[in-house]
């Protein structure tokens, strides 16, 4: 059996069903469970993911930064230079997440207010909305638990990559001052 890192990370061919509930992840996990994990146990990153690659763009828009704010006369913002580093499509996607979660963690109470109101009425309880009101129930729980722990995951990730490519770039300018 191949080990894990020989193979491809399963990231980077999994379909969205595999990716909203990480079962890309299961092999790893279930590895994990059996053992302990090694370095050898890990997959490879993704090209997107490689210090290398992620310094390089962010020397990209620092230099893009420094002649702009040169060409306007300002000072340089290594803000700007960081956030142009997160793809919109990443910024459109945390930003729905988020949403999707605050909209959940606000209709949870009204979705359980609403089961209880009927399964409080007796005699008159009516089964058909009661059963939709679990499932609604149940569905904006789904869907909290899903937003929470994806905005999670990209903040974190995200995180990680400024935090590399702010590492590489201080280590750039270091190491050419010091040759």
């Amino acid at each position: 059996m191949a080990r894990p890192s020989e193979i491809q990370n399963p990231r980077g061919g999994a379909n969205w069903l595999s990716i909203i509930l990480f079962w890309w992840m299961n092999d790893v996990l279930k590895l994990g469970n059996k053992r302990p994990l090694t370095e050898e146990d890990l997959f490879h990153l993704l090209e997107d993911y490689k210090a290398e690659v992620l310094v390089e763009e962010a020397e990209k828009y620092w230099f893009e930064e420094l002649k702009t704010s040169q060409s306007r006369g300002k000072k340089p913002r290594l803000w700007k230079a960081m956030v142009s580093l997160i793809p919109w499509k990443s910024c459109l996607v945390m930003i729905s997440l988020k949403t999707l979660q605050s909209l959940s963690f606000v209709s949870l109470p009204l979705c359980l207010w609403l089961v209880l109101k009927t399964l409080n009425d007796g005699p008159n309880l009516d089964m058909k909305f009661a059963f939709i009101y679990v499932a609604l129930l149940g569905l904006t729980s789904l869907i909290k638990a899903l937003t929470t722990q994806h905005y999670d995951y990209l903040t974190e990730l995200w995180g990680l990559k400024l935090k590399v490519a702010l590492i590489g770039l201080v280590y750039k300018k270091v190491g050419s001052v010091i040759i």
